[in-house]
This record gives structure tokens, sequence and C-alpha cells, in this order.
């Protein structure tokens, strides 16, 4: 394990009458990452939260390092299929009619996005960042123990249309070109693997290369404590101001005002609005995403599974079975609607016929999204010692580690092992 921050410098930050070198705002997998990364290349840091650590989409995401998922969310293919989605009774698509008005500005960027040249531009982009997310976290294994959290077991997408399962082989080809290791698997086949599945699947994609999590939570909430007892701080307020001088940067919280040297924004669906403060505007919209969490459930799949047609996801999380997929756009403010959790119930029972369970908890939390599928990572380019690494969209577990390294080169001055240009603020 790496040595804490050394002394000198911590003196030398309070010296000139600031509370820490580095100020990371947001405490989910992002923000942790950066932060640990940082404190163990010996940099001062603090982290800084609204509501504390893994208390957002951290908490209640799917558990997958979905190393496979390398395609933007809008593309030709995807478009075609939201009329469908948007019409289907606890579709997996929905769109709270009273956010429509604030949402249509963000949809149209959506749909740009989805021009041919734009998704093979986003498919690279996240390509390169998934190529090293696994080894990211081995990284952080190594070094920091992440206490068996992280499972290397792999993942299915399964089908109960042949015609799904064809377009599926052939997309298989196009994620061999960038390295994604898939293996098709018939009925058959399927049922050998994972006999809790239904016999009327036809067959299945399996990721073999993939990982999960299996409390995503308390993985969060372990690399915050080893920040921590290495001489890290955790402070519990929300920031409401932001301010740029050419000695430091100011922030105004809820109950305070912290300075830094530099400061770097990972506050997942809420930094935006700390982008903002600087004059920053960013499209970034709010997928809420539901979540189902199963008490003693009957039966358990093999490995984190997704259900194709029907758009969702079972992962097992040690005793418990999450049930995770449902994503509403609806923004920041307006309620949950809860139904939408209780609907993954009989969905997940025809996945798995025999799933009956003691106690179901629903969730629901906020996912950052650009219309582009990618996040914005590197420096403002108009304020030096601001950092941006937020907007991961679904794929915020998959980028912690991977972000976190990425930072931390950024920030020490090192040339970082991916090029930064295509998730760069100012590319709206």
């Amino acid at each position: 394990m790496d040595n804490p921050a050394p002394l000198s410098q911590k003196v030398l930050t309070h010296t000139y009458g600031l509370d820490c070198e580095i100020a990371v705002i947001g405490a989910g997998i992002i923000g942790v990452c950066i932060a640990i990364e940082l404190q163990a290349a010996g940099h001062d840091v603090w982290l800084i939260d609204r509501k504390g650590v893994a208390e957002e989409c951290s908490y209640g995401n799917a558990g997958h390092i979905a190393v496979e998922h390398i395609f933007p969310l809008s593309s030709p293919a995807t478009l075609m299929q939201v009329p469908k989605m948007l019409l289907q009774p606890n579709g997996p698509l929905s769109i709270r009619a009273a956010y429509l008005p604030q949402l249509m500005p963000w949809l149209m960027r959506f749909l740009w996005a989805g021009r041919p040249v734009q998704v093979r531009r986003g498919t690279e982009a996240i390509a390169a960042l998934n190529a090293r997310a696994l080894p990211a976290y081995r990284s952080l294994d190594a070094r920091f123990d992440l206490g068996g959290l992280l499972v290397e077991d792999g993942t299915l997408v399964v089908f109960e249309s042949e015609k799904n399962l064809s377009a599926a082989s052939r997309e298989q080809r196009l994620l061999t070109d960038f390295g994604v290791e898939t293996a098709l698997m018939d009925a058959t086949e399927l049922k050998a693997f994972d006999p809790s599945l239904s016999p009327a699947l036809k067959g299945a994609v399996c990721f073999p290369a993939s990982a999960h999590v299996t409390d995503p939570a308390a993985l969060v909430r372990m690399l915050a404590s080893r920040f921590t007892q290495r001489g890290g701080h955790i402070e519990r307020q929300a920031v409401t101001g932001m301010d740029h001088s050419p000695t430091h940067l100011g922030l105004t919280t809820s109950r305070d005002r912290v300075r830094a040297q530099k400061v770097v924004i990972a506050a997942g669906a809420w930094s935006h609005q700390l982008a903002r403060m600087l004059g920053y505007k960013v499209p970034l919209e709010t997928e809420r995403g539901y979540h189902l969490m199963l008490d003693e459930p009957t039966v358990m799949p093999r490995v984190p599974t997704t259900y194709h047609e029907r758009r969702f996801v079972a992962t097992p999380m040690d005793a418990r079975l999450r049930l995770a997929g449902r994503v509403e756009l609806g923004g920041l403010q307006l309620p949950p609607n809860i139904r939408q959790a209780h609907a993954l119930m009989p969905q997940g029972q025809d996945l798995l016929p025999d799933l009956q369970a003691q106690g179901a908890t629903p969730w629901m939390g906020f996912r950052p999204t650009l219309p582009d599928s990618l996040p914005v990572i590197g420096p403002a380019p108009r304020h030096k010692g601001v950092y941006f690494a937020f907007g991961h969209n679904h794929m915020g577990l998959t980028h912690g580690a991977i972000t976190g390294e990425l930072m931390r080169d950024l920030i020490g001055g090192k040339v970082p092992g991916i090029d930064l240009t295509p998730y760069r603020i100012d590319r709206f």
C-alpha cells in the first residue's frame, strides 16, 4: 500500500491559509476513487458531499463492471426502439409529462448524437475507458484491499427472440474488433450453464471478461474508509457557491467556507449546477434509475444476467438479488414513482420462474447523463486548478477506478494514459 500524503505537503498547504490542497466535490464512486488516488500520490485531499459517502447513484446501481457496454445510448438502432419502449405499460423507458418541456432541448441534442459519425467516435471513446476499467480496479484491490467485493465471473445477456439473438451474434464481430471477449450460447448450452433461467429463452451472449460488485455502496464506503484512515478528510456539506482567484479556489458551503488550491467537480447529477457557478453550461440530464432489492430470494442467477427484451438486469449480491434497469426522464425535483421499481418483480419472475423473496425494498437514484453518452473528464479551459469528472451515465461504477487514475495523472502533471480530448467540457 502507498504511503499517506507527506506531512510536509499538509504543513505547506495550511501555512498559506488553505484548508486543503485539493477539494473533491462528490463522494460517489467517481469522487472517492479520485480522492484516494490523489492521496496515494502525495496530495492533501478533502472530500465534500451534500449527503455523504455513497448516498446517491453509487448506492443503488446494478453493480456491473460492464466492459462490454461500448456503444452510446443514442444510435439509429436505439432511436427506432424508443416509441415502442415508451408505449409499453411498465416499459423500460418513461418520460414524466410535467418535465417534458424542460427536457426537449436535451432530447434534441440526444437525437443529434445518434448520427453515425458521432456514434463511431463515441464507441471509440467509451471502449478506450472500458479497456482499462478492470485493470484499474485490480490495481485498487492490490493496494487498498476491496475485501472480496469485486467478482470476475463474467455476465450474460439472454434473449427470448431468435431474431434478437441473431442480431446480437452479428454485433459480436464489432465487439471483438474492440477487444471485448464474447461467446454465444444456444438454448441447450444456456440451460446447462444456468438451470435457474427460463426455459423459454433462446440463447445468450456471454461476456467472460466482465465483472460485478456484490455491494456497490459497501465498495465506495470501504474506499472512503481507507481514505480517512490515511489522513483524508470528509465533509458532509452542500457547495452553494464557488469563486476563483489567482491564489486559491473558494467554496461556499451550507455550513462554512473551504479554500483549496485545486477543485475537482465529481458530483454526479448535480455537477452541471456546480460547473454553472464558473460559467460552464453543460447539457447534463438526469436518468432516474430504479431497483428492487430482494431479501432471501428462493433462486439466484449464476452471474449477473441482463434480459435483452425486457431491458433489466438481475445481479446476485451476496444473499440478496438486485433487479435494476428502469429509466425515467424526470429531472431532480419530481417525486419518485416507486411503482417503477415494483414492476421489476414480475419481470424478474419471467427470467427466473421459481423466484420468490421474503422482502423487497424499492429504490430510485439519479444517473448523470450527457447526450453523447460520454463523461466530462479533464481540466476547466478557463479556470486554472479546476477539473471535471462527471456525467458517466450508466457507466459510473465501470469507470470509477480508471477515472481516478486519469485524474491523478492529469493533476499530477503526467500525461494520462488515454487521450482526454473526446471528454472535454467544451465539446458541446
